[in-house]
């Protein structure tokens, strides 16, 4: 029974020893957003959106090229021939309008670009606090391990000198069966934090396997729901963007009436003449006006002020949703804070009792084995809880800076 023992506890507490030991060096919060936002393909995208939307759109509006021409007609003994320049003048101002256009239209791709980006940050920080609080899960398994691993030495003492039962023996060794099955859990659980959060950083990235490194305790207080939601409403990047694409249709919808006015396209240039052996040469000037009969942009500006409409209609939607969502989210903080401290710095402080005075009571006789290991078992269950209240309040307090919107930054 000893030799069983003492395999099986090896094989536990190494097991334990081999998944607590660190990878690296422990990596902190604020050095996994540096390098996620210094080396990420979601960081260099925002700029490269708005370079490509600001090209586009400005290649439309550039101005119509000059055309030369040279032509030469020879009939009944005349010949004529003709150098012109022809060139449009854009004198409504629409290559203007439509330039402005090109540059808020860039912007709102950038913002849509940021908000994207910004939701991966916070889905970092939310897998970073999720490898924190299995690393901790692993850490409390490892630490209530090794106290039943001295309490079991004791009682197999015990029994091996007549003092003890070897029963006793037994049901602690049932206990450290089931102990191990919560390390293989707790193991894979950490293992699929892990991928998730590797997942944010190159493929090989010390990062993804380093022990990571902070606390668990919300920072701050809860804001006031009236303040967040007066912060939300002029920090988040969704609801900016659509005011920014309401002015963009309506540069739209300005430069789609212009087309009303025509724009004159100015002809000049060289003629020479030959006749009869006499030749003559002079200039060539033109205005041609094209009559804006068949497209006065009507369609366009119709369909720029829809659009706009439906905007508006969006914004003020969007608008409703975010009070909702500030509300809900502080209401879930304060509640989850509330449990937190429920489990605070005490937590560890009444499971060192209980185990203490159970231990004392079995020692004198007035507990049997199932007291002593249900206090064991009670300590590690509120230790336990006490860690997850407060991950639950860490992740409250990320969900809350979201919905509000407020910028990341190492």
């Amino acid at each position: 029974m000893e030799c069983t023992w003492r395999v099986r506890a090896t094989l536990v507490l190494t097991a334990l020893s081999v998944l607590i030991a660190p990878a690296s060096a422990g990596v902190t919060e604020e050095e996994a957003l540096r390098v996620f936002l210094e080396q990420s393909p979601q960081a260099r995208r925002p700029p490269v959106i708005e370079r490509a939307v600001d090209a586009a759109l400005r290649a439309e509006t550039r101005i119509a090229n000059p055309e030369l021409s040279y032509q030469v007609e020879d009939a009944a003994g005349v010949r004529d021939e003709f150098l012109t320049f022809q060139q449009e003048l854009p004198i409504t101002g629409r290559q203007g309008l439509l330039n402005e256009r090109a540059r808020v239209a860039a912007t709102v791709a950038a913002m849509d670009g940021q908000q994207a980006l910004l939701g991966d940050v916070y889905g970092l920080k939310q897998a970073f606090y999720e490898v924190l609080y299995r690393q901790h899960v692993l850490e409390q398994l490892r630490e209530s391990g090794e106290l039943l691993d001295r309490t079991v030495e004791i009682l197999d003492k015990r029994e091996r000198e007549g003092e003890g039962s070897g029963y006793d023996v037994l049901r602690a060794e049932q206990e450290l069966a089931q102990l191990r099955m919560d390390v293989s859990e707790a193991n894979a659980a950490l293992a699929a934090a892990r991928a998730l959060f590797g997942s944010f950083f190159d493929s090989g990235s010390s990062i993804a396997t380093s022990t990571l490194e902070g606390d668990l305790q919300p920072t701050g207080t809860v804001p006031d729901v009236g303040n967040a939601t007066r912060a939300a409403l002029e920090q988040r990047l969704d609801l900016r963007s659509l005011s920014a694409q309401e002015k963009r249709l309506d540069l739209e919808r300005r430069a789609a009436n212009r087309r009303r006015i025509p724009e004159p396209v100015l002809t000049a240039g060289w003629k020479q003449t030959e006749t009869l052996g006499l030749s003559d040469s002079g200039y060539v000037a033109a205005v041609t006006v094209p009559l804006p009969v068949f497209n006065r942009g009507r369609l366009s500006s119709a369909r720029a002020a829809a659009e706009g409409e439906r905007v508006e209609l969006d914004r003020e939607i969007l608008t409703r949703r975010i009070r909702a969502e500030v509300e809900t989210a502080i209401a879930r903080e304060r509640a989850l804070r509330e449990a937190a401290e429920q489990y605070g710095a005490d937590v560890e402080r009444r499971a060192r009792d209980l185990n203490r005075i159970a231990q004392l009571k079995y020692d004198a006789g007035e507990g049997g084995i199932l007291d002593l290991l249900d206090a064991h078992r009670t300590s590690l269950t509120s230790q336990l809880r006490a860690l997850a209240t407060r991950h639950a309040a860490k992740v409250a307090e990320i969900e809350r800076n979201r919905v509000i919107g407020n910028e990341v930054t190492p």
